[in-house]
């Protein structure tokens, strides 16, 4: 018992530092805003952004945002200094099985000829806090966004109906 009580002593002030400095980060406004680097995506690349992740490397904040060409089957795996909106790195490789729910999602969201912008705009709206991930899903045959903000004192996440265009109330976490 007393093991569990000293591993948690440790540990959970560790998690709340890594959430206090990421808000920190992002709270000092020095970086191009995600939704400005996933529509110039949109623009200059064909495909379906699926999804978008943040994520501090040396001390750097990085985006990652992958790409569905639901075409040619690949994914287009990109990561940008979110300081200037610059590209890092890309990688270019095939579907896999464990992509499908993704695809499935992109597939509805094209068909409501929707950019991926456009849905996490309109999953944010009256959402406060900070865009740190989201993601296209489909599960229990519901396509929907999965979308992670953060504020000052928790990590909040929500889903939202692709098909409907609206939250799903039952798939949120604190």
């Amino acid at each position: 018992m007393f093991r569990i009580v000293l591993s948690l002593l440790v540990v959970f002030p560790s998690m709340v530092m890594a959430t206090t400095s990421m808000h920190t980060l992002l709270s000092k406004g020095e970086y191009v805003r995600p939704l400005i680097v996933i529509e110039q995506i949109e623009a200059e690349y064909n495909g379906i952004v699926s999804s978008f992740d943040m994520d501090i490397e040396n001390g750097q904040l990085v985006y990652e945002i992958d790409l569905l060409n639901l075409d040619d089957s690949e994914i287009t795996e990109l990561s940008f200094d979110a300081s200037d909106g610059s590209l890092i790195t890309k990688k270019l490789s095939v579907f896999e099985p464990d992509d499908l729910d993704q695809i499935k999602a992109a597939r509805v969201l094209a068909k409501k000829e929707m950019t991926f912008t456009e849905l996490v705009r309109m999953a944010q709206q009256d959402q406060a806090g900070y865009l740190i991930e989201a993601e296209l899903e489909h599960d229990l045959a519901i396509s929907y966004l999965e979308l992670k903000l953060l504020n000052v004192s928790s990590k909040h996440t929500i889903a939202f109906d692709i098909e409907e265009l609206r939250p799903l109330p039952l798939l949120q976490w604190d």
